[in-house]
């Protein structure tokens, strides 16, 4: 078995998988067994020579590289896009508790990345899955304080017995996600805590960090000298050409060895609090339209200004990166927010084939940081900046109120929903915003269908139980749904910036 005791073998042998499949990479370690689970990684590994392990050093360890494979997805417009996460380690609650950056096993085990970027095409067995690009990594100078930022935030959680609060979302570029098969999945807390036991996690690089990488670097042509994709050729480490994004919010990132990310951008926002629209407008010279009124966009216009960007926010590399969603909120005089928060239209049928811990919307939530910017309306119906937040949902309404809606929705769409046909309208028993259940269902386009194959329905489960159903209309579709985050909770969670 050959021994690799240098990061340019273990590239130059990784580079030599491009094209392959999985089933030939598997021919190294024929006997290596799998779990449905692990099998690409375990056959990237086999490529290697790297029987199943689980020491705290990278798999590699003389060389000190850890190898990782990772699926890779093309969209409708042909661009490449992550299909999900990173997984990195599990993290030890009891060993990290003393560790700084510097000696943790993030840091000890993922310091140096062997990627293998695989296509994943759901009409091929997995063997028949091919290696893209390979990729010897290490984390780009402009995300590296950034990443340390995030593992400060992780261990600050683990030091003061709060691991059972991490959540995804707390974090930009380096999350904390869940690892196991369902609740059942927890790890002790330290024993000087006097804490529960808090849900196993790992850590990860978030999806939208792995698109960015993806389309940027290593099918984007762009360069930087911590992403090696060619070969080395008789030198030790060849210098590239730094790459320096044309759209960052801070281009200086020594500015973050003093200050994190989000109160960076808090603080920016500061001395403009309080001021009119129509103020912050002329400020920044945003003329009003022909109609005489601003754009429908101004305030989110504003909120870049305020920042010194000419582009919008959230297609900044560090939010996008992190996955971090903006959203302007507009509050009136009488303490409302007109529209609740909506999310994606779900699909019935894989709605219902889910678990709760590996759901698509335990993950929106668990992973998704918010940056509410807040007008408050006053008296006389004019409109002043009262702040901005960065938000996540806490574990406890995650876990808790939203869990059983999303619980309670899947059993109504099992027994078959009740619709009801009356006055020209359908209504049905899925949860209403009147209810207060914090999330509710209602569609998000303006079309309704209930016809069969109509791009504006899906195709239910199990049929819908009708009372009234007029003939055209399919027993077992109905208008596309979404869940929508209550407007009143979102309120309570920008309380504090209202006057």
């Amino acid at each position: 078995m050959v021994s690799y005791q240098t990061k340019e073998q273990i590239h130059n042998r990784a580079l030599e998988a491009v094209g392959k499949t999985m089933a030939e990479l598997m021919a190294n370690m024929p006997e290596k067994k799998s779990g449905k689970k692990s099998q690409v990684g375990d056959a990237w590994e086999s490529w290697f020579g790297v029987d199943k392990n689980s020491i705290a050093g990278a798999d590699l360890y003389e060389a000190g590289v850890e190898l990782k494979a990772t699926p890779v997805k093309i969209l409708k417009n042909g661009t490449y896009s992550a299909k999900e996460r990173l997984v990195l380690n599990i993290i030890n609650y009891i060993e990290e508790y003393d560790k700084v950056f510097e000696t943790s096993s993030f840091w000890l085990k993922n310091q140096f990345m062997e990627l293998g970027f695989y296509l994943h095409d759901k009409e091929l067995p997995w063997t028949d899955w091919q290696i893209l690009k390979a990729a010897l990594f290490q984390f780009p100078e402009n995300d590296l304080e950034i990443i340390k930022q995030d593992w400060e935030k992780i261990h600050d959680y683990i030091k003061s017995g709060r691991a059972h609060e991490l959540s995804e979302g707390l974090t930009l570029y380096l999350g904390a996600c869940t690892k196991g098969a369902n609740s059942k999945s927890v790890r002790d807390q330290h024993p000087n805590l006097n804490a529960p036991k808090a849900m196993q996690r790992a850590y990860s690089l978030k999806s939208n960090y792995m698109t960015y990488i993806l389309r940027e670097f290593i099918f984007g042509g762009r360069e930087d000298d911590n992403i090696r994709l060619k070969p080395f050729e008789n030198e030790v480490q060849e210098r590239q050409v730094r790459y320096q994004s044309g759209h960052r919010l801070i281009e200086d990132v020594s500015i973050l060895q003093n200050i994190r990310l989000e109160d960076y951008i808090i603080h920016q926002l500061a001395p403009y609090k309080n001021k009119s629209v129509e103020e912050l407008a002329n400020l920044f010279d945003i003329p009003k339209q022909s109609n005489g009124s601003y754009p429908k966009s101004i305030n989110a216009l504003l909120i870049n200004r305020m920042l010194g960007l000419d582009k919008n926010l959230d297609e900044t590399e560090e939010f996008f990166k992190a996955n971090i969603t903006v959203k302007t909120i507009r509050v009136t005089n009488k303490q409302t927010i007109k529209e609740s928060m909506s999310f994606p239209a779900f699909k019935f049928k894989e709605l219902v084939e889910e678990e709760w811990e590996g759901s698509t919307l335990r993950d929106i939530f668990d992973a998704t940081k918010f940056f509410f910017a807040i007008f408050q309306e006053n008296q006389d119906g004019i409109y002043y900046f009262k702040g901005a937040t960065f938000w996540t949902m806490p574990i406890a309404d995650l876990d808790g109120v939203v869990k059983a809606a999303w619980q309670e929705t899947v059993d109504t769409l099992k027994h078959g929903v009740q619709l009801i046909y009356q006055n020209g309208r359908v209504t049905n028993n899925l949860i209403s915003k009147s209810e207060g259940r914090t999330i509710h269902i209602r569609p998000h386009a303006q079309k309704a269908s209930y016809v069969a194959n109509n791009p504006n329905s899906d195709q239910l489960p199990v049929p819908a139980r009708w009372t009234n159903k007029p003939e055209a209309f399919s027993s077992d579709y109905m208008t596309k749904q979404c869940f929508w985050l209550n407007n009143d909770y979102v309120l309570a969670q920008i309380s504090d910036l209202l006057d």
